[in-house]
């Protein structure tokens, strides 16, 4: 006879997987960006979702906190593939669901190569919400100024934490969205280690994705 746990656990993982799918299909077809409160229910029911599928590998005898993992290889440590649990230091770190969620975004392939050719403010939220329902993290991108036809000039994206301090990108997140890598690594490879603004310092922002050092006419 089978396990009941075996198809509770695959019920709990094709829950979270028709989840992501579904926002990430969305917001591509609309290319609309995701407002702030259909991010925070979505990661509210990631979250709930994560938590079910944890409890039922749990009652299977598989490992589902850090602590219980196994160590990585030491070609996967030197490969930078696990780097293992993080080290709290101030820096933003995504959800617990983060790399299970990314997997079905960078299969998708909609993703690679977005900024290939540039990207607009609009680019930026549909992109940064897609990524954010998926790992939890808050990406923003910060350009040289704001006028009367948009943002412009120079621009570089940073990973926000809730005290509002934007901390450098890292990793390989940068390079997949140019198309120069084929997947952008595990999520919490994305946030460096040095903080480059604070919101309050910033001269505009849309309230998503974007913000701005200075305002012009």
């Amino acid at each position: 006879m089978s396990d009941p746990n075996v198809w509770q656990a695959h019920r709990a993982a094709d829950d979270l997987s028709n989840t992501l799918a579904s926002s990430y299909e969305e917001a591509m077809a609309t290319d609309l960006p995701v407002s702030a409160d259909d991010q925070r229910l979505l990661v509210q029911q990631l979250t709930g979702q994560f938590a079910t599928l944890r409890n039922r590998l749990a009652a299977l005898g598989v490992a589902t906190s850090p602590a219980e993992s196994p160590q990585p290889s030491a070609a996967a440590a030197a490969a930078g593939l696990d780097a293992g649990p993080p080290v709290p230091d101030g820096r933003p770190m995504p959800a617990p669901y983060a790399d299970e969620a990314l997997a079905p975004v960078v299969d998708g392939g909609r993703l690679t190569g977005r900024f290939r050719d540039g990207y607009t403010e609009e680019e930026v939220n549909t992109t940064f919400a897609v990524l954010g329902a998926a790992t939890g993290l808050r990406l923003v991108c910060v350009w040289d100024y704001r006028d009367s036809f948009g943002c412009g000039g120079n621009s570089q994206s940073f990973a926000e934490d809730p005290a509002g301090e934007l901390w450098d990108v890292a990793g390989d997140l940068y390079a997949w969205l140019t198309g120069e890598q084929s997947h952008p690594g595990p999520p919490r490879s994305w946030v460096g280690r040095t903080v480059a603004h604070r919101v309050r310092d910033l001269a505009w922002t849309d309230s998503e994705h974007n913000y701005a050092e200075r305002t012009r006419v």
